[in-house]
């Protein structure tokens, strides 16, 4: 592939040439290992956490810094342009999600665990029947080992066969993800114009570049937000180390305030503050904020009114649908709303596959997504998952990362959930007794990558792809780049990570890293737990779930209908798609900042007009850069002073 050429005097390169290509790929090597480091050794603030992850912008940062120094070495001619530099950080920034919990730690957990983690007679008995040294780790004591850390080498000769079994599942899974990226990309950015808030900081700051007229308002703005996020910031982590400081606390729990029945049914109550969230809320729409908000709180009522009713447990069960169905309701939300991104985007995939030369591109990308498409099917149906399950699988699964990728490209929404996981919500309808014991045992090995956006490859390819529009990359090579980063990066942290984990214990460590605690202990005990009703029947299925995923389904498409009737109506789909997430208690920690950040807007566009606008737009970029800067100083502080439990996120 010729990748050499120049750039034009705006910063757009015109090709991707080969020292992008070089330090893109290579940077991608202390990327990882800064990562592994960092969230299995050090622990305390996750390097590989929401988007944008922190190694990678702390990474992005080291390099502008040298290249700011040596362009003043070389009399001002810069290596790379300002478009270069971005294209580098928006590599980084996806290949930085499935470095740690996004996918590679979640991975290694669910290939240990079985064994490690079956008890009961049933439950060890498929494990030993069904699971075979081709799909997990089956020897007890490499096992033990790896969750308990006994500063040794890896035992390979039971790992090789695993990782080369499971390489056949990622490789075609990962492929497909980044090709739907590229399908999908020119619809969002250019057709639809989302507004990407997640990466507006970026943006902002090649355009000023473009425009160096109105950079030093724009400076001064995101200097003000981020002073005003550093101060408070600094005050907590300082409490955190030295408690006789004062402080403001950001996160406050007042469950208590509603702790006796059938109060409790609105629990978690928390008063949270995130600054990030806040100018994330702050640059997206107005609509899909309010709607996120005011949908979040009507769910609380759902809860509240399903325990007046006497309706059974108000806390979801780990295998079996509950009222009010909450989970049930927002997949048939997801699935309509995937089908509406489908439609929309229906004449530019049809010119996709007409003649038109100027699809050649993307029609490549297309054959990558079948193919990747056909790949994960195939790998399923050879270890004994129906054919018929692993479509409604991965097509809800594709449903979910539509849906995720359009609130982080729309509203900004970096930490949301899954409404449900695929199995849970196939098996919810047909019952455990749909599928034969050996899927459902296999179930198991599938949760662990599959749970929310921090563990979702997609949403951040939208997000590159954005920063490629903005710059003006050629499409081919970029995806080309990116999915090499992708899959460089997957390969390369699972050995070091192995490494790691054999000689400090995914357990050992999961005190201190909320992302292990998830991967090495959460994530693996609930499935067990799961596998064990199925294969004992207890999971069977339930017409109220699926009369509650048609009224989902109904709601949003109502709610669709009224939107594109009638513009100025104020509530958005995509925000009644988020209320029945996987952790209800996630969501209710997202609520404060999404309302201050929406209420911050609307009054700011009531009273200020376009003009007030920008100029709190800045320091809502302030805001989210204040809060990544305090991500890398309690890094630092978590090597110097050891994890302090001071929480950004």
């Amino acid at each position: 592939m010729t990748v050499a050429t120049t750039a034009d005097e705006t910063g757009t390169a015109a090709r991707i040439r080969k020292r992008v290509f070089g330090i893109a790929l290579g940077g991608v090597v202390p990327l990882v290992l800064f990562v592994q480091w960092s969230d299995i050794v050090v622990g305390g603030t996750m390097a590989a956490g929401p988007f944008p992850p922190l190694a990678a912008c702390l990474l992005w940062a080291m390099l502008a810094g040298m290249h700011h120094a040596l362009c003043r070495l070389r009399g001002g001619r810069p290596l790379l342009t300002r478009g270069e530099l971005l294209a580098i950080l928006a590599v980084w920034l996806t290949a930085n999600m499935v470095a740690g919990r996004g996918m590679t730690h979640p991975f290694l957990c669910s290939v240990a665990a079985p064994v490690y983690y079956a008890r009961g007679a049933t439950l060890t008995e498929a494990v030993d029947t069904y699971l075979h040294s081709g799909l997990i780790l089956t020897d007890r004591q490499a096992a033990r080992q790896f969750f308990e850390g006994v500063h040794r080498s890896v035992p390979w000769q039971h790992w090789v066969r695993p990782l080369c079994v499971w390489g056949l599942f990622f490789l075609p899974f990962v492929t497909a993800q980044i090709c739907l990226c590229a399908l999908l990309e020119r619809v969002w950015v250019r057709h639809e114009r989302l507004s990407f808030p997640l990466v507006a900081l970026p943006v902002e700051s090649l355009r000023a570049a473009e425009a160096p007229e109105s950079a030093r308002a724009l400076r001064q703005a995101i200097g003000a937000g981020m002073a005003i996020v550093l101060a408070f910031h600094g005050l907590g982590v300082a409490h955190a180390y030295l408690p006789a400081i004062p402080h403001i606390p950001f996160f406050n729990d007042i469950s208590a305030l509603a702790s006796h029945p059938p109060w409790s049914a609105v629990q978690p109550l928390y008063i949270n503050l995130y600054p990030m969230l806040i100018g994330l809320t702050f640059l997206a729409p107005t609509d899909v904020t309010f709607s996120i908000w005011f949908f979040l709180l009507l769910s609380k009522l759902e809860r509240l009114a399903v325990a007046f009713a006497g309706r059974g447990d108000t806390v979801p069960g780990q295998g079996m649908a509950q009222p009010p169905y909450l989970e049930e309701q927002s997949a048939g939300a997801f699935l309509v709303l995937a089908g509406l991104i489908l439609w929309n985007a229906r004449h530019a995939l049809r010119a996709i596959l007409s003649r038109n030369a100027c699809q050649r591109e993307e029609r490549w990308f297309l054959i990558g997504f079948l193919f990747g498409g056909a790949g994960v099917l195939g790998w399923c149906a050879y270890h004994a998952i129906p054919l018929w399950f692993s479509i409604g699988y991965f097509g809800f699964y594709l449903a979910v990362v539509l849906v995720l990728s359009r609130l982080m490209a729309e509203g900004g929404m970096t930490w949301g959930l899954a409404p449900i996981l695929p199995d849970r919500l196939l098996l919810s309808l047909t019952g455990a007794q749909a599928l034969p014991p050996i899927a459902l045992t296999r179930l198991m090995l599938f949760t662990q990558h599959l749970r929310d956006a921090r563990q979702m490859l997609t949403p951040a390819g939208f997000q590159a792809g954005k920063l490629r529009e903005e710059i003006g990359l050629p499409f081919r090579s970029f995806y080309v780049l990116l999915l090499g980063a992708t899959l460089l990066a997957l390969a390369l942290s699972t050995i070091v990570a192995l490494t790691l984990f054999y000689r400090h214990g995914a357990l050992l460590q999961a005190s201190n890293n909320d992302g292990l605690q998830m991967s090495a202990v959460v994530i693996p005990v609930t499935a067990a737990g799961q596998a064990t009703l199925r294969l004992t029947g207890a999971v069977r299925p339930s017409a109220e779930a699926g009369v509650a995923l048609l009224a989902g389904a109904g709601v949003t498409g109502g709610l669709s209908v009224l939107r594109a009737r009638f513009p100025g109506w104020p509530l958005h789909p995509l925000g009644y798609a988020l209320t029945g997430t996987l952790q209800v208690g996630y969501a209710s920690k997202m609520l404060c900042s999404v309302f201050l950040g929406w209420g911050l807007k609307a009054l700011t566009l009531r009273l200020g007009g376009a003009r007030g606008f920008r100029l709190l737009r800045g320091v809502a970029l302030g805001m989210i850069l204040g809060d990544l800067l305090t991500g890398v100083v309690l890094k630092i502080l978590d090597v110097l002073l050891g994890p302090s439990g001071y929480a950004i996120f």
